[in-house]
């Protein structure tokens, strides 16, 4: 077995040489989680010589490395010393992978568990199609019965810039391969040539709508974003409302918007962004979270920050190969997951933003 390989049982493959994969897991404090993904990942039909398994430990106790070295001693293991965040630690692995004569790089995260096929199906869709630059697995979660539920059949992307899984709490059900708004961070097989082109992560965005930046990137650089919905994953998902995670939610939500779209394109957008922070506000006050909320404006103040949205914006501006007007497509005008859409949302801003969209994209001629 080719050193960094890692055991995977079986092949559904016979007679053909399988396009080579690096799997990133960033762990943070998260042993607990190994056992079961890693004796998944185990489990994949997928050749073995194939497949290499690139660590990243966050966490400041080396105990994955511990791990590692006990279970799968193969496995190339990163610490880099500190939290780099969720963006961070994939910025690395992925660096790493790239490094490697591979042809895609999935992203899992550590509180996930895989069916054998995820992988095989995963790669059987890129390769049928040359222009997927992400595909994205089904998502499973358990329900509050513990009964199994769709947790994401594909991200949807709000114009807005607010990121959110599709179809969550849905029944399971068959689906066919189709395009998505964007591919889920929690688990996603990147192709490695539009990693290239368009880059990995942007580790600026520490955690949270850093999945959604890199499938916009790779949109406007012509690439799509597909399910593959025979591959299936399940997640350890629970939705909490602590105030950190909406900082990051809300900052890079903006740093997306504020980068991707044209100039003329967030004219047009522009009375609907203004009209949603202070519903965002309100939104935040009654969470209880109203001070990260404010902290956002905290950082668009300092000049640094401005700074780095200038290079971001000029970096994204020079992969354009598709006008707004065709990603505009693959944007959503309602917030469709349960924790934000309450009846008032429903009832009252999802039509009044629908209304906007529907003009707005008239005009969106670029």
């Amino acid at each position: 077995m080719p050193e960094d390989a890692v055991g995977f049982a079986g092949s559904t493959y016979i007679g053909r040489v399988r396009p080579a994969v690096a799997v990133v897991l960033v762990t943070y404090y998260g042993t607990k989680f190994l056992d079961r993904l890693y004796g998944s990942l185990q489990r994949q039909r997928y050749p073995a010589e194939r497949v290499r398994l690139i660590v990243v430990e966050n966490g400041g106790d080396r105990a994955a490395a511990t791990w590692f070295a006990a279970h799968a001693p193969d496995a190339r293991v990163l610490v880099p010393g500190s939290n780099t965040g969720y963006a961070g630690g994939n910025t690395l692995g992925i660096a790493e992978a790239l490094r490697l004569p591979v042809d895609y790089v999935a992203v899992i995260t550590q509180d996930t568990w895989l069916e054998p096929d995820w992988l095989p199906a995963l790669v059987e869709v890129a390769e049928a199609r040359a222009d997927a630059g992400a595909v994205q697995p089904k998502i499973l979660r358990r329900d509050a019965g513990g009964g199994t539920v769709v947790h994401s059949r594909g991200n949807c992307l709000h114009f807005l810039g607010v990121g959110f899984v599709g179809g969550d709490g849905e029944p399971d059900a068959p689906r066919a391969v189709e395009s998505i708004g964007y591919a889920s961070g929690a688990g996603v097989l990147y192709r490695a040539r539009a990693l290239r082109e368009v880059g990995a992560f942007d580790p600026e965005l520490f955690m949270y709508h850093e999945d959604s930046d890199l499938s916009w990137r790779m949109r406007l650089a012509g690439w799509d974003i597909l399910l593959a919905p025979d591959a299936v994953m399940h997640h350890d998902y629970e939705f909490t409302g602590r105030g950190g995670k909406f900082y990051f939610v809300e900052r890079n939500r903006l740093v997306n918007v504020l980068t991707h779209y044209r100039l003329a394109t967030l004219a047009v957008l522009a009375p609907a962004l203004a009209l949603f922070e202070p519903i965002a506000l309100i939104f935040a006050a009654r969470g209880g979270w109203l001070r990260e909320r404010l902290a956002v404006y905290g950082f668009f103040a300092r000049p640094r920050s401005w700074r780095y949205l200038l290079r971001k914006r000029r970096s994204v501006q020079r992969l354009r190969r598709v006008p707004d007007r065709t990603v505009a497509r693959h944007l959503t005008a309602h917030f469709e997951f349960d924790p934000i859409a309450s009846p008032l949302v429903r009832r009252v801003l999802d039509p009044a933003l629908a209304a906007y969209w529907a003009l707005a994209r008239r005009l969106i001629v670029w």
